[in-house]
């Protein structure tokens, strides 16, 4: 059976012409097609018409007046007025059942089913509108019979008279020319076809940001591709289904056509037939893509986005190469994806939705440079100034459909969270560390300063308002986590970090909780810049902390077991070494001399030198306990490695177990550790003359005996060789025990050597006071010294006969 078709053009449109008329006889035979025009030449005709009649085909010019009444009538920009020729048909063409075409589609299958519809009782067969309003005009099953019989041409040619009178005086909206006169003439007298006849594939776009799902989610193969709106292949790069299709028919030869009807020839998809890379981008700039697409001419680089392009992008279409598909829809990516042999992860914006996870549940390799990849996807990553790696790897590839060789130069990457735009020492890492990427994300946008640093060291990379999946990647990809955010939010961050097993650093001004972080001082950055490179060489070992100190139950532990005696440093012993004086004791050289002397000394069994334990973990400090001690470590870290050499030491907390805590549950235990040293010992008390150590409570009990030696409040070191006499007068078999500030550490040392068992246990008394009375914050007595409290201000002694007897020596000014 002879099928009759009708296309409308004019000498302006015969590229689409021809493309429509190809697509038809590439998929049919027997097909008679008659084309209404009023200017195309006839020498046109000639190569087309040869190749029908080889088919048992024929293609018919037919010529309309050249004055013909729909020249003036109103129409969409890009419609041309031949497209109300199709008025005309039953004038021009006798068979009773025509099917009329518009030149901006494609054919995709046989016809036979199309012409197998029943038009009988209709003026027409036609598919709804991609926008759901009446039917859409550029596939017309025509009942010719009927429209003669019943005179549609003329009723169409009213109502187009009416109608464009209307919209010339501004009185109708919406005026889609010939399409709106034939639905306003049919209304529901038209047989509704299905959407494969007439995939209206121009509204894509518009489907997509109108979540239209149904016009998206069609999968059947359609027997016409229509081009509708402005969107067309031939104007526009947008990437609407089938795009690709219109231009492999436009550059299909007419020999193929007959080489396809005897079996010598099909046409394939250049997807199938080259070697092809994906890229998805939300940025228009693409690291090293000109050199690549220069490089691999015989490598075709698809471009997508969801949105238009900028101009870097736009030019890249020079390049034959290269295609483009701005405004990509999801069908046509999803066919990118499972076709092309490589995606290039090279975009210099925030990952894209899904698109790296898809591709590598599908296997295709992910190529990526340092400073675009986006996730961890295993992708293999390139230094971005080794883009001759890139093209060797592709070409490799493209030669074996496999790499020859690991062409992997991961990055290595620190991942920073933080809270704040303050991030210590983070200028100098980036500096010092250029091969390696520092992450720094955060829940919220960030703050100049840090926008400031990545402008300024190209390895460092910001991830503002990151999102969990986000950042689990980065964490993910990480090989060391750096706890150096100067915030206080980042707690939970450094946990999970953690949990993870992976390797912490942190500086001692940013420590957030205890999680086995290796601490490094602020102000010597260059240790932890070449503990960092031995991570990334592979020779990396885990430093023991670079001072290791004993909690208190296990300095009281060994104490007891060992019979120890013990020599505590704190805070003002420090200031002192230093060369500053404190409230109680102005600088001496000679003190701060034998201060270093023994803070060096290795502890063992018979003597425990004390450093306070603030080192590592201080999740249990209170707030205020727990500021000072950053505070004074950001000061003095380094002060500390330097002059505290030993393996190991005790805390200087045992005499201090109670108000710097906020778990004081262990309080009542320590104390009764201690206690125990001395339970029916003979003890000798050498305390400032304002300590009363044990005066109102019963901390010394238990003690079989008690003397005491009471000596200066202030500046006991300028009077040691007095109080040092006087102690050996008294200490034979006595437990010593010392309290007087930095002057007990000097006179406990030259007694331990001496063969006394001496305890430096100053601040002992108001901590127990403290804990006795279940106090919150220090509290001052009234009667006697309070541990760092006022000076000795305001005290009023209480006379205390049993004090005042066990007094066996007063060394005062």
């Amino acid at each position: 059976m002879i099928k009759t078709i009708v296309l409308a053009g004019d000498r302006n449109y015969t590229t689409q012409l021809e493309t429509t008329i190809k697509s038809i006889l590439y998929h049919n035979r027997d097909v008679k097609i008659y084309i209404l025009n009023q200017d195309i030449m006839p020498d046109w005709f000639r190569k087309p018409r040869k190749i029908a009649r080889v088919l048992g085909s024929d293609i018919i010019d037919v010529k309309l007046p050249e004055q013909a009444v729909f020249q003036n009538w109103k129409k969409q920009a890009h419609i041309s007025s031949i497209a109300y020729a199709r008025y005309f048909i039953p004038d021009y063409i006798q068979e009773d059942t025509v099917l009329y075409l518009d030149c901006d589609l494609l054919i995709n299958d046989k016809l036979d089913s199309l012409f197998e519809q029943d038009v009988r009782e209709h003026y027409i067969a036609a598919i709804r509108d991609a926008n759901g309003q009446g039917f859409n005009t550029g596939v017309l099953l025509i009942n010719n019979e009927k429209w003669r019989q019943e005179n549609l041409k003329e009723r169409l040619i009213e109502q187009s008279i009416i109608t464009t009178k209307e919209v010339e005086e501004g009185r109708f909206e919406h005026f889609n020319g010939d399409q709106t006169i034939f639905n306003q003439v049919l209304q529901d007298d038209w047989l509704e076809l299905g959407r494969a006849y007439n995939l209206q594939v121009g509204h894509d776009v518009v489907a997509l940001y109108n979540n239209w799902q149904e016009h998206l989610a069609f999968n059947d193969k359609p027997v016409v591709i229509h081009f509708t709106t402005y969107r067309k292949p031939w104007t526009t790069l947008i990437a609407n289904r089938y795009r690709d299709l219109w231009w492999e028919f436009h550059d299909l030869e007419w020999n193929q056509i007959l080489q396809h009807h005897i079996g010598e020839f099909e046409m394939t998809s250049p997807l199938d037939k080259e070697f092809s890379c994906l890229t998805l981008t939300n940025s228009q700039d693409l690291e090293g893509i000109e050199e690549l697409v220069t490089a691999l001419p015989d490598v075709v680089f698809h471009i997508a986005a969801w949105t238009d392009m900028g101009d870097n992008l736009i030019k890249l279409a020079v390049y034959d190469n290269v295609r483009l598909h701005p405004q990509i829809v999801p069908p046509v990516l999803e066919k990118l994806k499972r076709k092309v042999d490589i995606y290039l992860d090279i975009h210099q914006g925030l990952e894209v939705e899904s698109i790296l996870k898809d591709v590598c549940n599908v296997g295709i390799p992910i190529l990526s440079f340092s400073n675009t990849q986006h996730g961890m996807y295993d992708q293999i990553v390139f230094d971005k100034e080794n883009v001759n790696l890139m093209i060797e790897a592709i070409k490799d590839y493209a030669s074996h459909s496999r790499f020859l060789k690991d062409y992997n130069q991961e990055t290595f990457h620190c991942l920073i969270f933080t809270d704040t735009q303050d991030i210590e020492q983070l200028d100098y890492l980036a500096q010092y560390l250029p091969q390696v990427i520092f992450d720094v994300a955060a829940w919220t946008d960030m703050g100049p300063k840090l926008y400031e640093l990545q402008n300024n060291y190209q390895n460092i990379r910001l991830h503002p308002a990151i999102t969990s999946e986000k950042l689990e990647q980065l964490k993910v990809r990480m090989g060391l986590y750096l706890d150096i955010s100067c915030g206080h939010s980042t707690h939970d961050i450094v946990k999970s970090a953690h949990e993870m097993n992976k390797i912490i650093f942190s500086f001692d001004s940013t420590q957030h909780g205890s999680f086995e972080q290796h601490i490094y001082s602020s102000k010597v950055p260059e240790r932890m810049v070449e503990d960092i490179e031995n991570i990334i060489s592979g020779t990396f070992q885990a430093r023991r902390p670079a001072i290791m100190v004993k909690d208190i139950d296990q300095t009281l532990d060994y104490i007891i077991e060992n019979q120890s005696s013990i020599i505590r440093f704190g805070d003002g012993e420090m200031d002192l070494m230093l060369g500053k004086s404190i409230p109680y004791q102005v600088y001496d050289e000679n003190l701060a001399s034998q201060l270093k002397e023994i803070i060096s000394l290795q502890s063992d069994e018979k003597l425990v030198i004390g450093l306070p334990n603030v080192f590592s973990d201080r999740s249990n400090f209170t707030p205020a306990a727990e500021a000072f001690w950053k505070g004074h470590l950001e000061h003095h870290l380094k002060d500390y490695v330097e002059l505290a050499r030993a393996n190991w030491y005790g805390t200087t907390f045992v005499s201090r177990p109670y108000i710097d805590y906020m778990d004081k549950s262990q309080s009542f235990s320590q104390f009764e550790k201690l206690k125990h040293i001395w339970k029916d010992e003979d003890i000798l008390i050498v305390e400032g003359v304002t300590s009363r150590s044990g005066v109102g409570n019963d901390l010394f009990d238990g003690a079989s005996s008690i003397k005491r030696i009471i000596c200066p409040s202030q500046n006991a070191f300028s009077r040691i060789e007095e109080i040092q006499e006087a102690v050996l007068q008294y200490a034979e078999n006595r437990l010593i025990l010392c309290m007087l500030g930095p002057t007990a550490k000097i006179l406990s040392y030259n007694l331990f050597k001496k063969g006394y068992r001496v305890l430096d246990i100053g601040h002992i008394d108001s901590e127990y006071e403290w804990m006795k009375m279940g106090a919150k914050t220090k509290v001052k007595f009234s009667h006697k010294h309070t541990a760092e409290h006022n000076f000795d201000q305001d005290i009023e002694f209480i006379e205390d006969e049993t004090y005042n007897n066990q007094i066996v020596a007063r060394i005062l000014e």
